[in-house]
Order: C-alpha cells, then sequence, then structure tokens
C-alpha cells in the first residue's frame, strides 16, 4: 500500500473487441489518499479526514463473474459495523464494479487507526452467491501517523510481524528488568509495540540480533518521544496452546484468540506451566527472566523458589511457570489425569498472579482465565491480590466444558492464603462442592478445613466479572441439565454470561498453503481435493478407482457386485471421525455410523484415543476387524499431521456429540471442503445448518439430527451418501465450494470479547 494521487497499474489493456482485455478500470487517486491493489481483484482507496473508503471489485473468474447486481458487505471494527453497499457497473469494463461508503470517526476505537474488511456478494441467475476470498475476506488496514498523514498499518494477522513484535515485548521486559530502560520508558515502549508502531517495530528489527544489551536499550529509550492512546492489555491464564502444549480444543482457542487480538491492537500475553512435556522444539527465545518466592503451603511463610520462563510461541509472547519444588508439579510426563491436579493448578494460578503482582508495569486490564485449571485466579484476585498491584484487574472466564470442573480439599485453603476468608468463600454460595466427591484423604483430617471439598470452577463463576462460553447454544444449555450440577449457580449470575463462538485459525488451516497436503486447493479450484483423497487411500491401503468394493482387483470385504460404481470419477464417499473417543463424543453413535456407512457402499477413517482402557480395547478389537478389508481404517494415536490430511481427503465428517460446548473439527471440516454430518448441540447446533432446512441457501453446509440413538445417525448419514451419489454436480460445484468460503474466522468473536473486556473494565 502506498501515499500516491496517482492510480496503481492494473491488468493488461488491450482492445475493446475483446471483453478480457478492455483497458484497465482504475480508481482514481487524490492528494492525501492511500491507494492500493489488494490484489488482482480488488482495489481501494482511502480518504481522510471522514475515512470515506472506494472500492474496485473486479468480478471476472470469480463466482460472482455472471453477476446482475453486486454490493460490497463491508465491515469495520472487527465486524462491529457493517453494512452492504451497492457497487455500480462501469461503463469501461461489464466486470469492474465500484462504490464507497463513509465511515464515521465515532465508530472506531481509536480515530488513528481503521482496518475494514470487505467480501462481496451478488445475484447469479436469480441466486445469491458470495466471494469471500476462500474465506480469508480482504482487509486494509490503515493509520494516521504524526507529521505525515495516512500511511500503511503494518498487518499484525502475518506470522512474522507476530514474531518481531512479541519478541521486543519480551526484550523490553528484559531491559527493563536489568535497569537499563526505566519502568516508564517501558511502559511507552510496550504501549507502542502493541499498537505496531511502524518506527519502533522496523527499529527493533535492525537491532534485534545485537547481543549488547545497553546500545539496545539506547536506540529503544529514543522512540519515546510520542504516545498514543493505550489499548488494553490482555493476560491468558490457561494450561494449553497450540501447538507446544496441546490436548484439546482449549490449546487451539488460547493460541487463536490470543493472535486475533494482537492483531487488532490489543496487547496479548499468555501464562502455561512449563511442563516437562512441552515441544520446546516450537518454543523460540527460551530463557529464564525471573525467580519469584510463591507463597504456598501449611505454614504462611513457606515459599516455593519459582522460575519465570519467555518466549515466543507462533509469534506469541508466553511466559512459562516451573516451580522448584519436591512435588514436581509440572514433571509428570504428561499435562493431565494426576492425583493432586486440584492442588497443580492451583499453584500455577497462585504463581501467575504472583507474577504479575510483582511486574515492573503497570497490572493487566484483563486476566482471562480458561477452564477449571486456571480458575482459582478469580478468588485469588479477589480476596489476596487486589491489595496486591491488582486492584483495577478485572478476570474474565471462559468455560470450554462444564463436564471437568477441578476439585481441591478444603486444606488447600491455607495453601492460598485464604484461611482468614474461610468461612465465606467455604460457604454454599460461593466455592463448597455439593457434589458427591472422594473420601477426604487421611493426612487432611486433623486440618481445620480437611473435611471438606472445593469446587473450583463454582468459585471462579462467582468471582469473576464475566464469563463465557464457547458458543450461544452451549451458553442456554448449561443453565440446564448441561450445567453439570452448577446450573443453579450460572442461574443466579446468567447476567455476567456470554456465549461467544470459538473461531478457527486460518493461518493453521487453510487447505491452499497447509504444508500437510500432497496438493492444495480452494473453492474455485478443488481438483487438490481428489489428489488429497486418492493420495491419503493409498498411504491407508484402501482402494480408489471409481470402482465398487467386491468386484474385480478389490477387496473381498466389500459390498458391491462388481458393476460400474455409480459414484462417479471421484470414488465412493470417504467419512471421517476425528475425536476422542469418549462418551460425550458418543461413542455408541460412532459404532453405529462406522458400521451404516460401511453397508451403504461407502469407505470410513477414524482417527482419535480413548482415554478409557476399556473403550480402548473395544476400539483396539473393532480396528482389527476391519484393517484387512477395502472399507474402513482405525487409527488409534494422537497424530496432529494426519488430521490435516483426514480433513483435506474426506467428503464427509461425523461429529454425533452428546453434547458439545463448541466444536473444532467441524469448522476445519467446512475450511477443507468436507461435508460435516452431526448431532444438533451446543456449537454443533451453531455452525451447522440442514441442507434441507429454510434457512438462506448460502448459510446450508451439512447434514444433521437431533436424536441420541442409531436410527438418527444412520438416517443422517443415507441422506448425505444419497446426495454424494444422486448430486454429484451439486455436491463438487455448489455445496463444496460455498462451504468452504463461508467464514468462521476469528474475527467477528475477537471483537465480540473486546466488547466483553470494556464491559468489565466499566
Amino acid at each position: 500500500m502506498v501515499r500516491s494521487a496517482v492510480a496503481l497499474d492494473g491488468p493488461d489493456t488491450a482492445t475493446a473487441s475483446n471483453p478480457d482485455k478492455l483497458p484497465a478500470v482504475q480508481l482514481t487517486a487524490q492528494d492525501g489518499d492511500l491507494l492500493s491493489n489488494l490484489d488482482d481483484k480488488v482495489q481501494v482507496a482511502v480518504a481522510q479526514p471522514s475515512y470515506t473508503v472506494r472500492i474496485l471489485y473486479r468480478s471476472r473468474g470469480t463466482p460472482l463473474q455472471d453477476a446482475t447486481d453486486i454490493w460490497a458487505h463491508m465491515g469495520h471494527s472487527g465486524w462491529q459495523f457493517k453494512l452492504d453497499v451497492k457497487l455500480e457497473r462501469q461503463s469501461g469494463d461489464p466486470q469492474a464494479w465500484q462504490g464507497s461508503y463513509l465511515i464515521p470517526i465515532k465508530q472506531l476505537s481509536a480515530s488513528w487507526h481503521l482496518e475494514t474488511q470487505m467480501v462481496f456478494k451478488g445475484l447469479v441467475g436469480g441466486h445469491e452467491r458470495w466471494d469471500n476470498k476462500g474465506g480469508t475476506n480482504w482487509t486494509v488496514a490503515v493509520e494516521v501517523a504524526p507529521g505525515v498523514g495516512l500511511v500503511q498499518a503494518l498487518n499484525p494477522t502475518y506470522a512474522s510481524t507476530r514474531e518481531l513484535t512479541s519478541s521486543l515485548l519480551l526484550r523490553l521486559e528484559a531491559l527493563v528488568a536489568a535497569r537499563l530502560l526505566t519502568p516508564e520508558q517501558g511502559s511507552v515502549l510496550r504501549v507502542l509495540a502493541w499498537q505496531h508502531d511502524m518506527g519502533l517495530i522496523k527499529a527493533y528489527q535492525e537491532i534485534r540480533h545485537i547481543k549488547d544489551e545497553r546500545q539496545v536499550a539506547g536506540v529503544l529509550a529514543g522512540r519515546c518521544s510520542w504516545l498514543r492512546p493505550p489499548g488494553l492489555n490482555v493476560v491468558h491464564i490457561a494450561s494449553e496452546m497450540a501447538p507446544v502444549a496441546k490436548v484439546g480444543g482449549l490449546a487451539d482457542v488460547t493460541a487463536s484468540l490470543a493472535k486475533a487480538h494482537q492483531a487488532s491492537g490489543l496487547l496479548t500475553e499468555i501464562i502455561l506451566p512449563k511442563y516437562d512435556c512441552i515441544k520446546y522444539d516450537d518454543v523460540k527465545e527460551l530463557k529464564k527472566m525471573a525467580t519469584l518466592q510463591v507463597p504456598w503451603g501449611p505454614d504462611p511463610n513457606r515459599t516455593v523458589e519459582t522460575y519465570v520462563w519467555s518466549g515466543l510461541v507462533d509469534g506469541l509472547p508466553v511466559y512459562f511457570i516451573e516451580p522448584n519444588c519436591s512435588e514436581r508439579y509440572f514433571w509428570r510426563g504428561k499435562f493431565y489425569g494426576e492425583p493432586d491436579d486440584g492442588a497443580r493448578f492451583t499453584f500455577f494460578s497462585r504463581a501467575a498472579l504472583e507474577f504479575l503482582a510483582q511486574r515492573q508495569h503497570e497490572a493487566p486490564d484483563i486476566i482471562h482465565c480458561h477452564d477449571w485449571q486456571a480458575a482459582a485466579v478469580g478468588p485469588l484476585l479477589k480476596e489476596t491480590y487486589r491489595a496486591s498491584g491488582l486492584a483495577r484487574t478485572r478476570a474474565v472466564l471462559t468455560i470450554h466444558n462444564m463436564a471437568f470442573q477441578g476439585h481441591l480439599n478444603g486444606a488447600f485453603l491455607q495453601h492460598m492464603g485464604l484461611t482468614a476468608r474461610a468461612a465465606h468463600v467455604t460457604s454454599p454460595d460461593i466455592m463448597l462442592d455439593g457434589n458427591a466427591l472422594p473420601p477426604v484423604p487421611p493426612n487432611n483430617a486433623g486440618n481445620p478445613y480437611g473435611h471438606m471439598w472445593l469446587n473450583l470452577l463454582k468459585g471462579a463463576i462467582v468471582y469473576a466479572d464475566r464469563i463465557t462460553t464457547v458458543s450461544p447454544t452451549y451458553a442456554n444449555e448449561v443453565l440446564g441439565e448441561e450445567g453439570k450440577g452448577l446450573q443453579h449457580m450460572l442461574q443466579r449470575h446468567r447476567h455476567k454470561l456470554a456465549g461467544v463462538l470459538n473461531g478457527l485459525d486460518y493461518e493453521t488451516w487453510n487447505p491452499a498453503t497447509d504444508p500437510c497436503l500432497p496438493a492444495h486447493f480452494t473453492p474455485e479450484d478443488t481438483s487438490g481435493k481428489r489428489a488429497c483423497k486418492a493420495a491419503f487411500l493409498r498411504e491407508l491401503g484402501l482402494p480408489f478407482d471409481g470402482v465398487l468394493p467386491g468386484s474385480n482387483g478389490h477387496s473381498s470385504n466389500g459390498n458391491g457386485n462388481g458393476s460400474e460404481s455409480p459414484w462417479g470419477p471421484n470414488g465412493r464417499p470417504l467419512i471421517a471421525i476425528v475425536s476422542r473417543l469418549t462418551q460425550q463424543k458418543g461413542l455408541h453413535l460412532m459404532k453405529a455410523g462406522l458400521k451404516a456407512a460401511v453397508a451403504a457402499g461407502a469407505q470410513v477413517v477414524v482417527l482419535g484415543t480413548a482415554p478409557d482402557p476399556k473403550d480402548q480395547a473395544e476400539w483396539e478389537a473393532l480396528a482389527k476387524e476391519v484393517g484387512a478389508g477395502g472399507d474402513a481404517r482405525i487409527v488409534l494415536r494422537h497424530d496432529e499431521a494426519m488430521s490435516h490430511r483426514i480433513f483435506a481427503a474426506s467428503d464427509m465428517l461425523l461429529v454425533p456429540s452428546m453434547f458439545e460446548p463448541c466444536g473444532l473439527t467441524q469448522l476445519i471440516a467446512l475450511r477443507y471442503g468436507t461435508v460435516p454430518v452431526v448431532r444438533e448441540t451446543g456449537g454443533l447446533a451453531d455452525t451447522v445448518r440442514d441442507v434441507a432446512k429454510g434457512v438462506a441457501e448460502h448459510e446450508k453446509n451439512g447434514f444433521t439430527f437431533t436424536a441420541k440413538d442409531a436410527p438418527a445417525v444412520e438416517h443422517a448419514l443415507q441422506r448425505a451418501i444419497n446426495a454424494y451419489r444422486d448430486g454429484r454436480t451439486w455436491w463438487q460445484q455448489e455445496l463444496m465450494p460455498r462451504i468452504m468460503r463461508q467464514d468462521f474466522g476469528w474475527t467477528q468473536s475477537a471483537n465480540t470479547y473486546q466488547r466483553i473486556y470494556n464491559d468489565a473494565m466499566q
């Protein structure tokens, strides 16, 4: 993007006799305009002082090529404000469309920064069609630089820029700790860094690898001459973060939400336990930055020496908590599943707060706690750390799964420093657990609070300033039986509760660039998906040649009669199950669906593990049973790279969950053109719209069912298989490109979280 009064070069020009070689229609810039070709389809000009945005859209070669009318669907401030702008066809080129709209300054969170997104929709043959750049949208980001005017804002969604900014933030922390920068200088520079000040970031890029810290500090100190109004500082406290510490979807949400917020100008940091089983190859610039004495134990004077490490994970600043104690809390070779998990993560929560209270700059505005593992932050923050420098900090709790609540014996009230408030926090309305729990440990029998159990998630619900679940439907469900015993507590605090749909990280999950795939594909060219399917079936030892199984050259363990296949050139439908193999995920429906799909002529692949040994043994037996034929394969392990290949290769994804707070696999499936077949619950109900339901055509993206029995899943799968077989053209040319274009990224959800943060600060 450049500041210019001259239009940028467009496509090749030629004579009007050839419509593909018409003179290129261009936007004409005026003095002070910022003019940009976003790609060969979209050109944008932005003008001050009112932020007038002019758009030129070239529809040739897009889903809207034959449209009779086209609108730009515009949004700014994270899609908080949006409207449709009617575009006019240009006389110089019938496939060039132009329009403009005005953004009021009062709608911007910072008048000096504008980020606007756009997609396009039109009428083609009387039907609504969309072009959203394969689900990524077009984005323009501009800023007002003092003494310069409009300039391009650094795009913090690019991993390299994000990593550079995060590296700078960690370097500033170290320079302040070493007293080479004053706390005031450090605070100013942190604000400039998280607002992606171009001058500062470019200056740091030139000195990043200099070893002399005094020289680095001198250069950075010279950048403190002016300061913009600061944004929010958000610290995520979580037990997982992709890709370094991942068990489930919590890890993906922690990383993706932090990326989205960093891109929008928030200073976003993450605190994790320093497990011994972290993927340390994915942590850059790891170094020990502080040593703390964390109060912990029955003796109020006892402390645990604790190391704080800093590093970059996927370009984000992360702090790792490592206690040096005999319990070796995070040196167990695994993340969860220990008898003392309640104590382990309560210590982690207290150590994280101790670190934030002792840092030599302003306290964070928001501490965002994820699930029960960070739930102790709520009561500790309000009851203990308010007087330790965190008085203005607010707590936001996200509940990813109500089934896991975290239980802690009351003896640990002394470890938490809450004995003075014990009568309050152990009341039934605060943290006392009313559910049936294991007997009190014998060594706690003499403790005045050892006869009781605390529910950590319950306490977090009470003490949080705001509470979210990971989908709107799940927010309603937890007020009933899905509250798992805490529904009455949630009903009491429902004024703080909101459901915010998780998004998908489109950097990680992108079939056009995914390094795990043998071929790439887009909504405009899906041929690579067939290549991915053929390669993956070869990998599994399954046939793919357009002939029904059971005919010559095929496994005898098939269902066909040897005739030519009705499935067409893309072969039999491949149905995937990518899941933890647990009762919550609908184990009995998975097995029923597998058998029904194979009986209907489909192929099935299952990827997952069963935490329960009995379930694992049953799946191992089933894997042996189907492993010799040409119909199914069951892979019982966690394999991130294989999951990418499965999503790319499969035609359908089965998700028959009993309850599903949000679910990410159906969002990944949509991104990769794999049609989801799901049970309508939680986030599945919020994201998958049945192709036979009365919703807008562009929203239809899957097959759904509601009952929890085998006939329901069998019927839904049969509908999907019939549609794949009988509507091949519709499936390949309409349904698959449509679902790939649907936007389930983080932009809108991240903006909703920002509003929740702002509400919490009021």
